[in-house]
């Protein structure tokens, strides 16, 4: 009866009307289950295995509790979908499609097979897409509308929302990412970015597009590539970056609205590359131009060796900082500000071109 009911919603309809469905211990394995709906449904300790078979139009009011999943698998839309500890393995892929919302993967385990990027899993949403507590090592994780990653421990993890599906809403909370966690790619588009009380080792978000502001909190790690294609408002707060080694801290200034430091520690390791907070673009022309950002502002932060050259900048402004090696030349920068600020060795101001120049103390 249970399985006739899976196959056939209407025969279900009639005979039960909305009453809940529990489905347990289950094999699903080689059955079609194509172009209808689950509704009301809760799966508790099965197995999904297998490629195609399951290719439904929605899930709707539907919990995975403890199941494991190994395959390809469709689940069409999925409206208040909970996925309670269940685990994924290999090279699996599995989707909610654009319309889902309030789908929450909760405890779960997302465990790849190879290190080879072209043999991860995927699993996720083309919409609304949250994880919990969930542990995942070389897998891909997404949500196209929206993106949360809350409590989570992840081990070299891709999150790339789809630029098809207008951008993602990204928000990280309280994680541990620990080898590389990439959201890069010129196809990668998202309407906001938010991190916050989060350890990364190595972020990479270069050649992402933000149609709007990006925050980072509390956040601590090794290495962070913030060479963006654009953004709007780039504001990080007590933010320490403790790595060494080439593109330790890389944010391409000129592409973003406005950039802020502010209670930061960026590393000084003997013979590294500098932290680089400089524009992107070096033509001659950039002497000519009209200010891309509007202000980059650093302030009340350690950042022993620093480059900032070839900005183009409305406003810097550096204030309260203690700075070893700091290059601000071959810029184009309406207004200097050096409030309070110690620099214990060199400044580099050459070729530089300002309306004003103010500086105060230190």
């Amino acid at each position: 009866k249970i399985f006739n009911y899976l196959k056939d919603p209407t025969l279900r309809l009639k005979e039960a009307g909305n009453a809940p469905l529990r489905v347990e211990g289950a094999l699903f394995s080689g059955e079609h289950f194509e172009d209808i709906e689950w509704r009301n449904v809760s799966f508790i300790n099965c197995d999904f295995v297998g490629g195609y078979e399951i290719s439904l139009t929605q899930c709707v009011n539907v919990n995975f509790v403890g199941c494991r999943f190994s395959g390809v698998l469709s689940w069409g839309d999925t409206l208040n979908v909970r996925f309670l500890r269940c685990a994924w393995t290999g090279q699996s892929v599995m989707y909610g499609e654009a319309k889902s919302k309030n789908t929450v993967f909760e405890a779960c385990t997302f465990v790849g097979t190879s290190s080879d990027k072209n043999n991860w899993g995927a699993v996720g949403t083309h919409g609304e897409a949250a994880f919990i507590g969930c542990k995942a090592k070389w897998f891909n994780l997404d949500g196209d509308a929206t993106l949360t990653l809350r409590d989570c421990e992840l081990e070299n993890v891709i999150c790339e929302p789809s630029n098809k599906y207008g951008g993602s809403q990204v928000l990280i909370e309280k994680c541990k990412f620990r080898g590389l966690f990439r959201m890069s790619g010129s196809g990668t588009l998202l309407q906001s970015l938010a991190i916050r009380d989060t350890q990364i080792d190595n972020l990479d978000l270069s050649s992402v597009t933000v149609k709007g502001d990006v925050v980072m909190e509390r956040v601590k790690g090794l290495k962070m590539n913030l060479a963006l294609a654009s953004a709007g408002a780039v504001d990080l707060k007590e933010v320490q970056i403790s790595g060494s080694g080439p593109k330790v801290f890389y944010l391409a200034a000129n592409r973003c609205r406005s950039v802020l430091l502010e209670n930061c520690k960026l590393p000084s390791n003997p013979g590294d590359e500098k932290a680089w907070i400089g524009g992107a673009e070096k033509e001659p022309a950039y002497k000519v131009r009209p200010p891309i950002s509007q202000s980059v502002t650093l302030r009340r932060s350690r950042l022993p060796e620093l480059d900032l050259s070839y900005l183009n900048t409305a406003r810097l402004s550096i204030d309260n900082c203690e700075l070893d090696r700091v290059d601000i030349s071959n810029g184009s920068i309406g207004a200097i500000e050096l409030l309070n600020t110690n620099f214990s060795f060199t400044l580099d101001l050459s070729n530089t071109h300002a309306s004003s120049f103010k500086q105060t103390g230190g």
